[in-house]
């Protein structure tokens, strides 16, 4: 069995929140079960909604849906609070420079957003 490291929260009845933003279904789920494992209560979206303020976005800049590097600087505009953090295939040099451009500071590979979140955040 797996360890996995649970960030400490600082109120154990407060539940933290994180904004999914991928349309890839099979990653979306595993990605989803590996946040609530660490303590997310999860929102999966295509869009950017109005109706939350998440602590954690988390977007696939790397999507063919939609464009994953304009949707994160929204997100850092809309919530300059919220930690942004994106993810792509590893190969996908010219989308993980334009997201450095903008600001995301961390941007995962496809593989640790799918499977070692908890060791990567």
């Amino acid at each position: 069995m797996r360890k996995v490291k649970l960030p400490l929260m600082e109120d154990p009845t407060t539940q933290r929140s994180a904004l999914l933003i991928d349309d890839n279904l099979m990653s979306s789920m595993r990605i989803q079960s590996q946040l609530r494992t660490l303590g997310y209560d999860v929102e999966i979206a295509r869009v950017l909604p109005d109706d939350c303020a998440p602590q954690l976005v988390l977007i696939n800049i790397g999507s063919r849906g939609f464009d994953g590097v304009c949707l994160s600087k929204n997100a850092m505009e809309k919530w300059p609070q919220s930690r942004v953090v994106g993810f792509c295939g590893h190969k996908e040099i010219e989308i993980r420079q334009r997201a450095k451009a903008i600001g995301i500071k961390r941007i995962l590979t496809n593989d640790e957003a799918l499977m070692r979140l908890g060791d990567v955040l």
